[in-house]
């Protein structure tokens, strides 16, 4: 069987689309020698390359430079010509004169359950295309049961049950535990902050993490008010607030809550915007709590990633996160700043509480991996294609 791939994200910034590009080829290039592959690219990959085995073949088509033409007639154009059997792409497939049955993966519906969290443009061009793909793919991929809920309930009537499979994502191998693991929680804890306040000159202080797009699903104002709560409560303690991610859209109400927080509150806050994905494990690592807030996720591969490396993980009850989380994170309302402080106290003032989180997250990361997601896409595929 001939597999493409629509592999254009993987030539830029890492985003959720090129982690999951990666993480699943990785997966596929472990556990599959039979198939070919072939990785349709618009220019060269910055940094890291890949590595893969004989069964990948790299394809550089440049033209055209606009991502919806490039979709609908370079794309179906280099497909006829390897010949491919099946491909994949991520939400988007090509309008007409496709030679081979397509496969999309859709990690969420945000734009259609939530519309106020995305500009108007983005929010038209979403709405217009990605329930089209759907309805066109011969298969559709999603990276959680809650968002395979949310797909069938919202277009129940023009996507089958049957035609929406659910894969689980999992976290790069890098995303480990910090150093020796003959080192204590409190030494690995202490090594990666090390590590981290010499890159990123945190002041030598212990902090509370969050990493993600700033755009308003992530309801990162709660979290500054949590933590302002926290701050200037009876135990006030000595924590940065280090928020890593690049400003997205609509980041008024966050801008917003800022400025209402008191100096020595905002002196405390350290917005490092994009940082590159090796950082991460250190950032995670040397954290005393990750917090994620956010009000909806397709499946939310930060929390996974700190519990990867032992950071103890607090995140919203809702849309996929007790999912991933399961029993291994303090789940706590979207809306409530008081019940987000009261437990970031809890957790940060007590290492053994620290230590338990910590131990569960990484138990629970290692229930997924990119090997199993490779398996379950290669079986879409093979039904796809009409060869299961």
């Amino acid at each position: 069987m001939r597999i493409g791939i629509d592999a254009r994200t993987l030539s830029g910034r890492f985003t959720g689309d090129r982690t999951y590009w990666r993480g699943l080829i990785g997966g596929l290039a472990a556990i599959d020698k039979e198939n070919e592959y072939f990785l349709y690219i618009r220019s060269e990959i910055e940094g890291e390359v890949p590595s893969l085995g004989q069964n990948f073949t790299w394809r550089t088509v440049p033209r055209p430079t606009h991502d919806a033409l490039w979709m609908q007639t370079a794309f179906p154009k280099a497909l006829r010509a390897d010949g491919i059997d099946v491909a994949h792409t991520q939400y988007n497939t090509p309008l007409f004169g496709t030679p081979c049955p397509i496969v999309t993966t859709v990690h969420d519906i945000t734009f259609a359950l939530f519309p106020e969290h995305f500009l108007p443009k983005d929010r038209f061009i979403l709405n217009r295309f990605v329930p089209n793909s759907m309805r066109r793919a011969a298969r559709v991929i999603v990276v959680s049961e809650s968002t395979r809920r949310d797909i069938l309930r919202r277009y129940k009537n023009h996507i089958p049950q049957d035609k929406v499979v659910t894969t689980l994502l999992a976290a790069d191998s890098r995303f480990a535990p910090s150093s020796s693991p003959s080192m204590t929680f409190a030494e690995r804890q202490e090594s990666a902050r090390l590590a981290a306040n010499n890159k990123y000159e945190l002041r030598g202080l212990p902090y509370i993490l969050s990493v993600g797009v700033m755009q308003p699903r992530k309801n990162l104002a709660l979290l500054l008010d949590a933590f302002a709560l926290m701050k200037l409560g009876p135990l006030a303690p000595l924590h940065l607030l280090v928020i890593v991610g690049k400003r997205g859209w609509k980041n008024e109400e966050l801008d917003a809550q800022l400025a209402k927080l008191p100096p020595e509150v905002v002196d405390q806050i350290v917005f490092t915007g994009y940082v590159p994905d090796e950082d991460l494990p250190v950032l995670y690592g040397g954290a005393d709590a990750f917090c994620y807030p956010s009000l909806y996720e397709g499946f939310g591969l930060p929390p996974l990633e700190a519990m990867a490396c032992g950071c103890p993980v607090l995140v919203s009850r809702i849309s996929s996160l007790p999912e991933v989380v399961g029993d291994a994170g303090v789940l706590l309302p979207t809306g409530d700043s008081d019940a987000w402080a009261t437990a970031l106290e809890k957790l940060i003032e007590n290492p053994n509480v620290r230590e338990r989180w910590s131990l569960r997250g990484i138990e629970r990361a290692r229930e997924f991996s990119w090997e199993k997601t490779a398996r379950q896409t290669l079986t879409v595929y093979r039904e796809a294609a009409g060869t299961a």
